[in-house]
């Protein structure tokens, strides 16, 4: 905070580019990523045909899932192992919905982590921040190689590895999924090609929802806790004489202290009304999503489907993994907020005057209260919660075998 370092400063726009690169990407690739400069007629218009192609893609592949759920499946058994693809393909929409709504909402925290990079000029600051970036970024690159192997799997190879089905004298030719297109028979040519390719690309809109979903909620909590981080420090150097300029006070320091404690407190209450809902959502669907995929992976290996049972075994890894990250991402932060209560209550008070002493309860008073992600409102998202849910779909697991089995 107080060794003061010209280079960072001037390398901020470096280090926003750094921070936000693979997101942007992501985001962009389903139209949702904020217009931060001057909105140009270009760039909306882009950002509108995409919106309207994902939305095409994904109604596309949920309609005619659930026609074919509803209508021609007609057993338990099959609908049982369609549901879990029905939960999760409603499960999308609803997210990209909700990203959409709150386009706004995620400009301004982008706006927000562009102004903290720009007003860093002490060394061990950037790195602190650097460090936090670095996370976020590599918490979203393993979240999109996990969803996009189990997806690849599960719409490219698995397909292609079963081959043609020959019933009688009529040959079916493998697709995705199975659907229930009303209006054209999707094994005709050049039908079944272009369907093919649209559930390829469909996957591909779906599973960089779900990491987008992921990477906002990195990209944000992980500054957040870095300038937590960053908080404690200040806190641990406020009564160091050493750490501090001729020309600023502890007063000065500890007024700089307060009002960038409330800055972080405003800023996790943005992160909150952006992620809580969608992972609300992602939460309970994929607690049910768990215990099915677990199901499919028992019923493939009892019926020596070794193609089938490896390829939801991957998803269930792929889905195990996201939560873990969404409640990873909530502890880090929860942690850091702990971390600046203990900081603030445990400060050499004593070598400050008894009027700055005094100002400490502020800080104290404020970091009491807890800093954490609740979807929902309902629970924390923290390792005690991912506990939680997988004991709950595993319970549910042992419930549907108990059941079906």
């Amino acid at each position: 905070m107080y060794e003061r370092a010209d280079l960072c400063n001037s390398n901020y726009e470096n280090d926003i580019r750094y921070t936000v690169q693979v997101h942007r990407l992501i985001l962009s690739l389903i139209g949702v990523w904020p217009i931060l400069k001057k909105s140009r007629y270009r760039q909306t218009l882009v950002k509108g045909v995409i919106k309207i192609v994902c939305c095409f893609l994904l109604s596309f592949n949920l309609i005619p899932w659930a026609l074919y759920m509803f209508l021609i499946v007609d057993t338990l058994t099959g609908r049982l192992k369609m549901l879990g693809a029905l939960c999760f393909y409603s499960m999308v929409p609803a997210m990209y919905y909700a990203l959409m709504l709150r386009e706004d909402r995620i400009k301004e925290c982008v706006r927000h982590v562009e102004e903290d990079w720009r007003n860093v000029r002490d060394v061990n600051d950037r790195r602190i921040m650097l460090d936090n970036a670095r996370a976020g970024r590599f918490i979203l690159i393993y979240a999109t190689l996990f969803l996009f192997t189990s997806g690849f799997i599960y719409r490219l190879i698995q397909p292609i590895a079963r081959g043609k089905t020959v019933i009688g004298n009529i040959t079916i030719r493998p697709l995705v999924q199975g659907n229930y297109y009303i209006f054209f028979d999707p094994q005709q040519s050049p039908a079944y090609e272009i369907v093919f390719s649209l559930h390829l690309l469909t996957g591909i809109i779906i599973y960089a929802v779900m990491a987008a979903v992921c990477g906002i909620a990195a990209l944000f909590t992980m500054h957040a806790c870095g300038q937590l981080e960053m908080l404690a420090a200040w806190l641990e150097n406020l009564s160091n004489e050493d750490q501090r300029p001729r020309d600023c006070t502890s007063a000065q320091k500890l007024a700089m202290i307060i009002m960038h404690h409330v800055r972080i407190r405003k800023f996790v209450d943005r992160i909150q009304d952006i992620i809580g809902g969608m992972c609300f959502i992602e939460i309970i669907d994929s607690t049910l999503i768990l215990c099915l995929l677990g199901y499919y992976v028992i019923t493939g290996w009892e019926r020596n489907d070794a193609l089938s049972s490896l390829t939801y075994f991957i998803m269930l890894i792929s889905f195990t993994f996201n939560i873990f990250i969404l409640c990873y991402i909530g502890d880090a932060l929860s942690t850091q907020g702990s971390k600046v209560h203990t900081t603030s209550c445990t400060i050499d008070w004593y070598c400050l005057s008894n009027k700055e002493a005094r100002y400490l309860i502020l800080i104290i008073a404020t970091a009491s209260h807890p800093t954490k992600l609740t979807p929902g409102k309902v629970m924390d998202l923290s390792f005690s919660s991912f506990g939680t849910i997988v004991r709950t779909a595993m319970t549910y697991l042992n419930l549907l075998r108990t059941v079906t089995l």
